[in-house]
């Protein structure tokens, strides 16, 4: 139990990824996804991870983490 008798919201997703071609027309891996939201069933799919995000942070605060940029050799 934590203080003042408040528990804490847990929130579960189930995110699944297939990947269709290894590698995309631009380089990038061609993917498509879904992710299910496991209190309400709620599910949306995605091809970008930025909708993932946003279907996510309608149920908790999600903080972006900063991706260092792919740099060429």
């Amino acid at each position: 139990m934590t203080e003042n008798n408040v528990y804490p919201n847990i929130v579960s997703f189930v995110i699944r990824f297939v990947q269709d071609d290894p590698v995309s027309k631009a380089g990038e891996p061609a993917y498509r996804g879904s992710v299910r939201h496991i209190q309400t069933d709620s599910e949306i799919t995605f091809t970008n991870w930025e909708d993932a995000m946003v279907f996510m942070q309608n149920y908790v605060e999600v903080i972006p983490q900063i991706t260092p940029k792919k740099t060429e050799d």
